[in-house]
């Protein structure tokens, strides 16, 4: 299962929860149990997301790109 479907999956776990019509302490166990899944795949979640965008707009081969005016800036100029 994906974690995209995992998350749903724990969120309709965490909505009709109150409804099975279980114990107070089992309702209790099962709705931390729940959040703390939800906490950690949303945690993995954000993490793929900030990966993939920290890997946009990045030159794997930066001796063949054109220097970006930063770089031109550092260039050692002649000394005449």
């Amino acid at each position: 299962m994906s974690k995209e479907m995992t998350v749903i999956a724990l969120g309709v776990l965490v909505v009709v929860t109150p409804y099975l019509g279980i114990p107070g302490s089992w309702k209790t166990v099962v709705l931390v149990v729940a959040g703390a899944a939800l906490a950690g795949v949303g945690f993995l979640l954000r993490g793929e997301a900030l990966a993939r965008q920290a890997g946009h707009g990045h030159d794997h081969f930066v001796e063949n790109s054109a220097p970006t005016p930063h770089q031109r800036d550092n260039v050692i100029g002649s000394l005449n």
